[in-house]
């Protein structure tokens, strides 16, 4: 991957996608194959992602109905294998927050209980000789690791399942291969591989129209030193920018890169991680102690600022211990 012209724009909200969060930290700590930039900082967007989890914010949540084609008692969510169901929830699916039943009659939704399998009264419905499937409840369930939901009873044929949970995040990459050039907000790529941004089982996440759906991931393009809003991935050799470049491209040098799912103000603090790891990395160095403060002091105030914004009564964790004027300040230095 050829190391390619850094933005022109000298100011931390240019560093916004996974491009331009390697270039930030080779200028921080040169030295590291680009691929290990790369690696760092998708360790740390776990790290970052999974705090955010902590805080039961609903900033990685979606809401999905899907019908039962096949009465039975375990289905998959995630793949849908056997065509149990109308649709599979979502490959990204990581952990379920609510299940809602609309029978087949239709009317409104009934509430479920999430079990385990040592429990009386699930047991009480599971050794039902009858296996009728119910249409009426109790809707008692036990969430699998994989995706799966075991219910006491199996549910009839054309009940909904109202879903609302968390999706897992997509690791961040770009690409550089081939050229690009340009008509208004039209790319076309010569040599180039756009679809492969996401691996195969993730293609329809890839930008389809610019909505912002929510497990839709963002991307930018970066040419010239200037980034712009990728809205649309059509194949492997076009895509649709949100604003058209003022002088078209022509055969240019290039950077395709997925820009991480937390808030954009937050995407510096997993540079912050990553810098801290780097520099540990090159053995008995002061500026570990350095970048590890300021690592936690970033991800407290990321904690700080999500608390704030959820509004959460009462409050959790440690809150606002900056007070406000240093809260806003720009997150790295």
């Amino acid at each position: 991957m050829p190391v390619l012209p850094l933005p022109t724009v000298d100011s931390l909200g240019s560093v916004s996608n996974a491009w331009a969060l390697v270039q930030y930290c080779m200028q921080r700590v040169p030295g590291f194959d680009q691929r290990e930039y790369l690696r760092e900082l998708n360790a740390s967007y776990v790290h970052v992602w999974e705090e955010i989890i902590k805080l039961r914010v609903y900033y990685f949540a979606n809401r999905k109905v899907i019908s039962v084609v096949n009465p039975q008692y375990t289905y998959d969510f995630m793949y849908n294998y056997d065509n149990a169901l109308s649709a599979p929830v979502s490959p990204r699916m990581y952990q379920i927050l609510r299940l809602r039943i609309q029978p087949p009659a239709g009317g409104l939704y009934q509430t479920t209980k999430s079990m385990d399998f040592n429990r009386p009264d699930f047991n009480a419905l599971e050794a039902n000789p009858n296996s009728t499937p119910t249409q009426t409840g109790p809707y008692y369930w036990v969430p699998s690791g994989r995706g799966e939901v075991t219910w006491a009873l199996p549910l009839g044929a054309g009940t909904n399942i109202e879903v609302i949970y968390n999706f897992w995040l997509l690791q961040m990459s770009y690409l550089s291969t081939g050229t690009v050039s340009s008509v208004g907000t039209a790319v076309t790529g010569t040599g180039t591989a756009f679809t492969t941004l996401l691996q195969p089982d993730f293609q329809q996440f890839l930008p389809t129209s610019g909505g912002g759906l929510p497990e839709e991931i963002q991307a930018e393009l970066v040419v010239n030193g200037q980034i712009y809003r990728v809205v649309k991935i059509t194949d492997d050799t076009h895509l649709t920018l949100g604003t058209a470049p003022a002088t078209p491209f022509s055969a240019n040098a290039y950077a395709l890169a997925i820009v991480p799912d937390i808030q954009r103000e937050h995407i510096r603090v997993i540079a912050s991680r990553a810098i801290k790891n780097l520099y540990s990395l090159l053995g008995d160095d002061d500026r570990v102690e350095e970048w590890q403060a300021i690592s936690e002091e970033n991800m407290q105030m990321m904690k700080d600022t999500l608390m704030e914004r959820q509004g959460q009564d009462p409050p959790q964790r440690q809150r606002f211990p900056y007070g406000i004027g240093r809260r806003n300040r720009t997150f790295m230095r």
